[in-house]
């Protein structure tokens, strides 16, 4: 029943409703202790009564309060009510949103088209720090006029129910159901792994209803008849109801709205220029080319299973136009038609009882059993028999890994014993955090398997391996890049294909960043690593080196790695050398007493004349672990932190 005016909510002032939806209703609040009005949203009691839901509710709150980007709305805070009702406080947008625009007729293809660009930043934001929406419609694309001179305001809203993409496949046993259908991608309903693809396909689904005013398949009818559409019918035409749009963007939307994930656009952003050039063609002129698909290599998010590849000559589709979804094509493996049957079904219950569909997680006596493996490392050899699931993560890097992966480790290290930002977002609970690898810490934390993938001595691999069985590096290893580090924890824990697929989705953001960054390419750079105690110089095979390179620069030739080099860093004894190098860009990276002051308190032979390049300060301690251990949460952090900084000065 909704609320009056009037009533106060847990501290918050009722106004008046904003809007209702399946996942509660949102009303415009008075904020019990600052001088604002936000958006507070209520949940069904059906959802607030379920332990399950309000565990996973409490940590998506959470994750979705740690986002800060101009295009997501901000999330305040969020608890629950006397009587036990969930509710979360948000940014209050005044303005309007894509689908009530839509509805009045006031979105233009050209204000489709920038909306969706304005949604795809803050969902590759998401993305990049393992966060999945799953429930992208135009409902959720807030508009606000911008100011004077300004264009509009595009906030996308809802993370409140967005999960983990570690966790996509369910937080426990079961996952919930909570994708609107008409823009559900197809592996929802067919219980197959769900990752960022799954946006990317309902941003299509949503730019096609902001260009046309219905949803692809909204002519299936009820829940059961789109979600069929979804898995099996062919891909509209969109110049089939709006023949005046330039047939190029039936190509965006064939790729857009690929069945398989791994056809579809790599990230958000791809999609959206991939519309914005498409919109600018001559209308009813033939398309620029085939179907874009993303090249293997630079696929960013990785399924389960590699996908089924189509058979040779397969026809290209055919819009459907009447009728139910036809049958499955005949290329589909049984088991898959099987699945499909089986959750159809599911979705026919849900549109006769209005319950909530649980999807179950690929946990389960099918799913594929864990292989008792011998591990070779440098201290001998380890065996495990059964999935790790308590976790020493002791190395460096060797967190990052096993979080990203989508374990939580009941010890870790960290530089000083305070995991950086990026890091501390992925964990939950209290794990012990240490500063260097104490066993007695790890002995009370009671792992069934120690991960130490960097130098150990020998005693301590001895006293480790009494606690529980303890694998380091990999032998005669030579340069250990991060990605080395992931396949190798992804062996030992049992999930070498998702660490595959997050190697290549790091490798697909770093090529969309050299896209966007072309003033990076082939400028000469070299890392200086300023402390109390020194200077050193970041040599080339190094996590600094690689990564700046990896993102365009050239690494100086004067820093490449010698037989006389031990580690990363080469001692730089004369500062006043560095001035003379023959580099286009320096990057100073400090961890000195006096770091965050910018230059104040560098040596003189980094605040005078002689160095003719560009120098960017890095001291924000987030940014230099990430540099230092690297990792593939650590990448997510220096593509955007620190690339933003580099673009300050280099542009």
């Amino acid at each position: 029943m909704p609320l009056d005016p009037g009533a106060v909510v847990s501290g918050y002032r009722i106004e008046r409703m904003l809007g209702s939806g399946g996942m509660g209703t949102v009303y415009l609040a008075r904020n019990p202790s600052l001088p604002r009005y936000d958006a507070l949203k209520i949940l069904p009691m059906e959802f607030s009564g379920d332990a399950e839901f309000r565990a996973r509710f409490t940590r998506e709150a959470d994750l979705a309060a740690g986002l800060d980007h101009p295009n997501v709305v901000t999330v305040y805070t969020r608890g629950r009510t006397d009587d036990g009702q969930l509710w979360i406080a948000m940014q209050y947008v005044a303005g309007s949103d894509a689908d009530a625009e839509v509805k009045a007729g006031r979105m233009t293809p050209p204000r489709a088209v920038a909306v969706t660009a304005e949604v795809a930043r803050a969902l590759d934001y998401a993305h990049q720090r393992l966060l999945l929406h799953r429930d992208v419609k135009p409902a959720n694309f807030l508009l606000a006029p911008g100011g004077p001179g300004e264009p509009e305001r595009v906030l996308l809203a809802d993370f409140g129910i967005a999960r983990a993409l570690d966790e996509a496949a369910g937080l426990t046993v079961t996952g919930t159901f909570v994708a609107t259908v008409a823009y559900a991608a197809p592996e929802i309903f067919s219980g197959g792994a769900v990752d960022g693809r799954a946006d990317v396909y309902s941003l299509g689904c949503s730019l096609y209803k902001m260009l046309t005013g219905t949803t692809p398949y909204g002519w299936a009818g009820n829940m059961a008849g789109m979600a069929a559409a979804h898995l099996t019918a062919p891909i509209p035409l969109i110049t089939d109801r709006m023949p005046a749009l330039p047939r190029a963007l039936n190509d965006v939307f064939d790729t857009a709205l690929a069945k398989d994930p791994a056809a579809r656009y790599p990230t958000a952003r791809d999609l959206a220029r991939a519309a914005a050039d498409a919109l600018h063609a001559r209308p009813g002129a033939p398309p620029p080319g085939p179907p874009r698909t993303p090249p293997p290599a630079t696929r960013p998010w990785s399924a389960t299973t590699p996908p089924t590849p189509p058979p040779p000559s397969t026809p290209p589709p055919r819009p459907f136009t009447t009728g139910p979804a036809g049958p499955p094509p005949a290329h589909r493996p049984k088991r898959r038609r099987l699945a499909i049957l089986i959750t159809l079904a599911a979705v026919i219950a849900l549109a006769v009882t209005g319950t909530v569909i649980a999807l179950t997680r690929d946990d389960g006596p099918n799913a594929p059993q864990y292989q008792a493996q011998t591990f070779v490392h440098t201290h001998g050899s380890t065996r495990l028999d059964a999935k790790p699931t308590a976790v020493a993560a002791l190395g460096p890097g060797d967190a990052d890994a096993v979080l990203s992966l989508g374990v939580q480790p009941v010890v870790l290290t960290a530089p000083g014993g305070r995991l950086p930002d990026w890091e501390r977002g992925l964990v939950q609970g209290n794990p012990t955090v240490t500063g260097a690898i104490d066993v007695t810490a790890v002995t009370a934390a009671h792992p069934d398997v120690v991960i130490a993938t960097g130098d150990i001595d020998d005693a301590t691999y001895t006293a480790l391996s009494a606690v529980a069985p303890t694998i380091t590096r990999p032998p005669d290893t030579g340069q250990w890049s991060w990605q080395d580090r992931l396949d190798w924890i992804g062996r030992v824990l049992g999930d070498t294909e998702r660490a595959r697929g997050l190697v290549e989705d790091a490798a697909a953001r770093t090529e969309a960043l050299r896209a966007d960054h072309p003033a990076f390419d082939g400028k000469t750079v070299q890392a200086v690593d300023v402390t109390d105690t020194g200077i050193t110089a970041a040599l080339s095979g190094s996590n600094t080196a690689d990564y700046l390179e990896a993102i365009g620069f050239r690494y100086a030739d004067a820093l490449k790695r010698t037989a006389d080099d031990t580690g990363d860093t080469r001692p730089v004894p004369d500062p006043a050398a560095l001035n003379s190098a023959d580099v286009d860009v320096r990057l100073v990276v400090r961890t000195d007493s006096a770091a965050g002051s910018g230059y104040n308190g560098l040596p003189a032979e980094f605040t005078g004349k002689g160095f003719k390049g560009t120098t960017v300060i890095v001291d924000d301690p987030n940014i230099v672990a990430a540099l230092t251990t690297g990792g593939y949460a650590a990448t997510g952090c220096l593509d955007t932190a620190l690339v933003d900084a580099i673009a300050r000065q280099i542009h």
